[in-house]
């Protein structure tokens, strides 16, 4: 059988997490039926081998969470008892640390999207199968029920149990048509998400090549204020420079003199002309 391909989905990633500390990568590739580079690559961009360092991050970055303005209304939504509120909290810190923490609001809730319609996803799947148990054990009682001679049937239990396998049959097409039309919706989320970071890294790479591309980059809020306190940055830096070169410094051959000579170096260092 053909090993999968594309993109590790938010089940395998969480199946890596949750086992990559007692399985090997080799088995957590077989189980998945992958080749071992997704597994290793995954487990080194997310620093799962960094142990309290990428604790504390996750840690971090699950506080940070708990302060966003939706989360009162994810507690409400999902139940910590099924695992479902969990499962949010450790796929929204697997993705922001997949886009290095540097998600814009807008980008924030696409992300909640996301992970909520997968959720859904996980629900969805999870009734189906119980419906497929239930159209097979019904289906065994149905199949004794017609193996007894004619006049030995409970004909009212028999039209009983075909309401119930209908009912079910019926379920699991439900639940199959629901699964596509959320995962449709999923892998819409996706892509724009997908798209507007594309966006965002373009607008930065044209500011790198034009002026043009500059103003357009620094229409986005969050460049400005980084590229605002990279500027500042250097310009404290700078200054300090220049106030080193202001000093008056003394040469190994004993002269003195200042290196960088204005008005207000002089004046500073009380020398006139």
């Amino acid at each position: 059988m053909s090993k999968k391909r594309g993109q590790l989905s938010l089940s395998e990633q969480k199946h890596i997490r949750d086992h990559f500390k007692t399985d090997s990568v080799e088995d957590i590739a077989e189980y998945l039926n992958r080749s071992t580079a997704p597994i290793t690559r995954f487990i080194e961009e997310n620093h799962l081998l960094a142990g309290d360092e990428a604790d504390e991050d996750s840690d971090y970055l699950r506080h940070k969470l708990h302060k966003k303005t939706f989360w009162k209304e994810i507690e409400r939504q999902f139940d910590a008892d099924t695992g479902e509120l969990k499962y949010f909290e450790d796929t929204w810190i697997g993705l922001i640390k997949q886009f290095r923490e540097d998600v814009l609001p807008a980008e924030e809730l696409q992300i909640k999207q996301f992970i909520t319609i997968d959720i859904l996803i996980n629900r969805s799947m999870k009734e189906r199968k119980r419906h497929i148990a239930d159209t097979e054990r019904i289906q065994r009682t149905v199949d004794a029920e017609y193996a007894k001679q004619e006049e030995d049937r409970d004909n009212a239990y028999l039209t009983n149990l075909e309401t119930q396998l209908s009912f079910a049959r019926n379920s699991i097409t439900s639940y199959t048509n629901e699964y596509t039309k959320l995962l449709a919706e999923q892998q819409k989320i996706s892509k724009d998400l997908k798209a507007t970071r594309e966006q965002r890294i373009k607008r930065i790479e044209d500011g790198k090549s034009s002026w043009t591309g500059l103003l357009r980059m620094l229409e986005d809020e969050k460049i400005r204020e980084i590229e605002g306190r990279q500027m500042e940055i250097i310009n404290m830096s700078v200054k300090k420079h220049i106030d080193h070169l202001e000093q008056v410094h003394i040469y190994q051959d004993k002269s003195s003199d200042m290196p960088f000579l204005t008005p207000e170096a002089v004046e500073a260092n009380g020398q006139t002309d």
